[in-house]
């Protein structure tokens, strides 16, 4: 559990460096590119994203489970096996995609087209990118660190080069280059953990059957999470995009922090026994709910002072769009506590996969419906709708994996305390005139109140937060 825990704050720290860099690079972009054009970006953006999982090919969720039981049982030779046979899929599919996309993009010219050749390098990143070995090997400070030196000096250009609507080529090709040599470098490393390229396949047959299992519900995730942008680019124009997409992007940074837990306690789940995933399932699921609604409700209070003091005051009409985007933090962490520490790491694919593929139906009827219509609210209205009917679906699916009554005690107390302080802090009056300072001592105090009032509530996870903070006290 040691290694555990120092991977989960390994991990947390890097996400917390992600949602860092956002904060400074998003209202420098924001402003400097204007709703119109970084609507453009959102649409390009979020299709690359889309086209990335026909790269990857569902390899970084199988190696990642593979690679963690190879290390615990396997011999040097299989852990060789096993690391070149799961990217030779990744590799042959990331080149057959980038054939594609870059002939179809020349030939007809389609909307965006010059923007989507300079946003190449994210397909060349994702045919690449072997992080998922590492994570596979719990090795997180490994990850964390070559991802963040490439991150800065992304940050670093992006503040020297981008400076008007006209330098979104700058941006983009920044974004694509800094993010494909963030996955080179860990090829510098493996020669460390694996021998020379073998000539085959891992275990060809099982692989392509699971690869086919998770590249559906990966299509399916990335259809509600990606192309509802460039959807309801479709229906309205790109400044309804740039508020649909900024309104989330605060919700998205925080989601990484909380999803980081799934993405440490998967390899812990995948090597334990029935009784310690019991343990380990309960206590990521607290974990999991406590920080989404902490975050969730501390954004909500903030919020009509965020937009215009982060985003600028032409981002405002976006307000109520953030407000309602951050249940989110609560509904995507929580079903991937049962998705991701649980499904896959057991091996139940289809189990996995079944609830978003029905969201991503879901979701494309519903962005037709309300897009045109109703804009970017009613793009929030089905992504809203489409994450929870995905929760509750992963909830009742795995419902013979786990106990239900055992696992969820105390997580109604959670909702209790976040409503509590929630009302407090949209009641709080904003007596300081400086909009940062305001919103900062409003979220200490509601960060206050909601530690006070779980160890009211006498929850079992104020144990679990005692001895994190003696361990802290212990060492230092």
């Amino acid at each position: 559990m040691k290694r555990t825990f120092l991977n989960i704050v390994y991990n947390a720290v890097y996400q917390i460096f992600l949602v860092l860099v956002p904060l400074i690079t998003v209202p420098y972009l924001s402003r400097v590119l204007g709703p119109k054009t970084y609507g453009i970006y959102s649409s390009v953006n979020n299709t690359m994203q889309f086209l990335m999982v026909f790269c990857t090919l569902s390899v970084s969720y199988i190696g990642m489970r593979t690679i963690s039981r190879t290390w615990v049982y396997g011999t040097p030779q299989d852990l060789t096996d096993a690391f070149w046979g799961l990217w030779y899929f990744q590799g042959i599919a990331g080149l057959v995609t980038i054939i594609i996309v870059l002939a179809i993009t020349n030939l007809f010219h389609i909307q965006y087209w010059n923007y989507i050749i300079l946003m190449a390098p994210y397909l060349i990143s994702a045919q690449v990118d072997i992080s998922w070995f590492f994570q596979g090997l719990a090795d997180f400070g490994r990850v964390v660190l070559k991802n963040t030196a490439v991150k800065l000096v992304s940050v670093v250009l992006i503040l020297l080069w981008v400076k008007s609507p006209g330098d979104l080529w700058k941006y983009l090709l920044i974004m694509s280059v800094s993010t494909m040599l963030g996955s080179f470098v860990f090829w510098f490393d493996i020669h460390k953990y694996v021998g020379k390229p073998v000539a085959h396949f891992y275990k060809y047959r099982t692989t392509i059957r699971s690869i086919i299992t998770l590249l559906i519900p990966q299509i399916a995730t990335q259809i509600y999470t990606s192309l509802d942008k460039p959807i309801l680019g479709i229906f309205q124009n790109s400044t309804q995009v740039a508020y649909y997409d900024n309104s989330q992007r605060i919700s998205n940074m925080i989601l990484g922090v909380i999803t980081s837990i799934s993405l440490v306690i998967m390899p812990k789940m995948a090597s334990e026994g029935k009784k310690t995933q019991q343990v380990v399932l309960k206590k990521s699921l607290e974990a999991t709910v406590m920080l989404g609604t902490l975050f969730s409700v501390i954004i909500m209070a903030n919020t009509k002072q965020f937009v215009p003091f982060f985003f600028g005051q032409k981002y405002t009409p976006m307000t109520p769009l953030m407000f309602f985007f951050t249940l989110t933090i609560i509904m995507i962490p929580t079903g991937g506590v049962f998705a991701n520490q649980f499904a896959l790491a057991n091996h139940r694919d289809k189990d996995y996969a079944l609830p978003v593929i029905i969201g991503a139906i879901l979701e494309v009827v519903l962005s037709f419906l309300l897009d045109r219509p109703y804009g970017a609210a009613g793009a929030m209205v089905a992504i809203l709708i489409t994450e929870f009917i995905v929760l509750l679906l992963r909830l009742w699916i795995v419902r013979d994996g786990y106990d239900f009554k055992y696992s969820f005690k105390d997580i109604p107390k959670y909702f209790l305390i976040a409503i509590v302080t929630l009302v407090i802090g949209l009641l709080m009056p904003n007596l300081i005139n400086s909009a940062f300072i305001n919103m900062a001592v409003k979220s200490i105090i509601m960060f206050a109140i909601y530690l006070a009032l779980m160890f009211i509530m006498k929850l079992d996870f104020n144990q679990d937060l005692i001895a994190l903070v003696k361990k802290f006290l212990k060492r230092g």
